[in-house]
């Protein structure tokens, strides 16, 4: 495969910054020491991982580089998001979400143009510290600019999406919803006590070369974990990483001590070959073979919920679809 000519081609980081530099500098004549910012009428200091931002108190025009918390937070709470990263999969706006506002941009995933940013005139600017990071000054020359870590390491997403309704003037909202979910979550589990008291459950994804258990801080783990589940032995095995555990096919038996299977296909940017890889795991007889399987206590979710998740909005989801399919389920 011929490699492309090193001098004339720049690598992305090159790119963009050559990208912020001609941008900021080009508009540098546009405000005082060369702040492109909009003027805002009443601020508040926020302190976030990459120093501290006077952000407005009620942000009029909302950019988000985070198509997780920031996406999904924004809408779930009624602010005026006028552009954002999406998912990268086959939903780039989860359906369990309110509707963008008409006009609404998305800026893909992954991809920061600054030069749409300077456009589109922002008040605020939000990102995840991944995606914020590297262009820090040239985002907080466009607009007050706000990183925050996505949850993981610890972090209970709850505790994410708090953070971020606040920076959007929405804490009130944000804390209702928080506290409606937890009180749905306790409901699902009362209903569900006598099944959950006798059964374990792997949650699993199939990504598109190979089978894994989730565990840890991965959403659909966290709402199992808020409703009571209790995982499988596997779910704990070692080796792996604290997100998933790999089963290749030849060890799927590992899955006998799962009373219940709830799997999904993809998620993310695994859109392409989690079929393939799906019909390959359980055309294996010792899939069928499976107590679980035997049983009829395996079911389908949706991995938009699942994988994608990052507000009440896709809790909400993932606690209707763990109710419907255990309703269907064998009980003994």
């Amino acid at each position: 495969m011929p490699y492309p000519d090193s001098q004339a081609t720049l690598g992305r980081r090159g790119f963009t910054g050559l990208l912020s530099a001609a941008v900021v500098a080009g508009l540098s004549g546009c405000g005082a020491g060369g702040d492109i910012r909009p003027s805002i009428a009443a601020t508040r200091n926020v302190q976030h991982p990459l120093g501290n931002a006077n952000i407005p108190v009620s942000p009029q025009r909302v950019v988000s580089l985070d198509a997780s918390g920031g996406l999904q937070v924004s809408l779930e709470v009624g602010a005026p998001l006028i552009a954002s990263e999406t998912l990268d999969g086959l939903v780039s706006v989860p359906g369990y979400l309110p509707r963008p506002a008409a006009g609404f941009e998305s800026l893909g995933f992954n991809q920061p143009n600054l030069e749409k940013l300077v456009k589109l005139k922002p008040d605020l600017i939000i990102g995840s510290l991944q995606r914020t990071k590297e262009l820090y000054p040239q985002l907080s020359a466009i607009a007050p600019t706000v990183a925050y870590e996505n949850a993981g390491k610890g972090k209970p997403w709850q505790e994410s999406v708090r953070l971020i309704a606040d920076l959007l003037g929405q804490s009130g909202k944000q804390d209702a919803a928080l506290g409606s979910f937890s009180e749905r979550a306790l409901q699902v589990q009362t209903e569900h006590k006598a099944f959950l008291a006798k059964h374990s459950v792997a949650l699993l994804r199939f990504t598109n070369d190979e089978l894994r258990i989730l565990r840890g801080p991965i959403f659909g783990a966290t709402i199992l974990d808020e409703i009571g589940v209790r995982r499988n032995r596997s779910t704990t095995a070692s080796g792996g990483t604290d997100t998933y555990y790999p089963i290749d096919r030849e060890h799927v038996g590992l899955l006998a001590d799962a009373d219940v299977i709830l799997y999904f296909l993809g998620g993310g940017a695994f859109n392409a070959g989690p079929d393939q890889t799906f019909k390959s795991y359980t055309s294996n007889a010792i899939w069928t073979q499976l107590p679980a399987v035997k049983a009829g206590r395996v079911a389908r979710l949706d991995p938009t919920a699942w994988w994608d998740g990052y507000s009440v909005s896709a809790a909400n989801t993932c606690l209707q679809q763990f109710t419907t399919v255990l309703r269907k389920m064998p009980q003994k």
